[in-house]
């Protein structure tokens, strides 16, 4: 599954938003400098998202 870190596994409570936030920052910044420039366009709207967006998109991105 790769190198992201499972922040949430169904028998432990949710994770913490600003954790996830973090981590998709830390994604998207990565895949950003890593060659794909338009993941600057995802990076910002990671700033923007609510608790639940920030729970989706980790989610869509193996980070749970």
């Amino acid at each position: 599954m790769g190198n992201n870190e499972y922040l949430y596994r169904p028998d432990e409570t949710e994770p913490d938003t600003e954790e996830l936030r973090e981590k998709l920052r830390d994604y998207y910044g990565t895949a950003m400098t890593g060659g794909f420039p338009m993941a600057v366009i995802d990076l910002g709207r990671v700033e923007t998202m609510s608790d639940e967006e920030l729970r989706r998109e980790a989610e869509k991105n193996g980070i749970r």
